[in-house]
């Protein structure tokens, strides 16, 4: 066994007897792209506050929430255009000038969080030298928050 201390501001946050050998060995199984793959990147909310959320925005993205929410938290860009009306597939600023930005603002203001986000892509995955496959690009809501939202939406 070896002893951590974790300080955060001069005061003791942890003190514990850890099994470093055991961490080591199931950290060199695990990669790392799936260890931050489970960190979730929407800000949690709880099922009342995904309630009000869905009060909160228009019509045309409290069915884009539902739909994201019935969806297990995915959903591509070629859906969302049908949804939201957009006809030109590089037209993403249609959904994030409008749309996206009226969620964002709604669930910021109703967290106090001037960071919360709850909609999210791998800006990674979105590759722009084949349009071809642009309307299969996915954005993504994990974690509590889309259980919240599940929850919010069951019937």
């Amino acid at each position: 066994m070896n002893n951590i201390v974790l300080t955060v501001d001069g005061q003791i946050a942890i003190d514990a007897d850890i099994n470093l050998p055991l961490i080591i060995k199931l950290l060199r199984g695990a990669s790392v792209a799936a260890l931050i793959q489970r960190v979730p990147k929407s800000t949690p909310i709880s099922t009342d506050q995904a309630r009000e959320l869905l009060a909160r925005v228009d019509e045309k993205s409290a069915h884009f929430l539902k739909q994201l929410a019935a969806n297990g938290g995915e959903m591509t860009w070629g859906e969302m255009r049908k949804l939201f009306g957009i006809g030109d597939v590089q037209e993403t600023s249609a959904f994030t000038n409008r749309y996206g930005k009226g969620i964002t603002r709604a669930l910021r203001h109703l967290l106090g969080d001037k960071s919360a986000r709850l909609v999210w892509w791998d800006d990674f995955e979105w590759v722009w030298d084949d349009l071809d496959k642009v309307d299969g690009y996915k954005v993504y809501m994990d974690g509590p928050a889309l259980r919240a939202l599940q929850e919010a939406t069951a019937n």
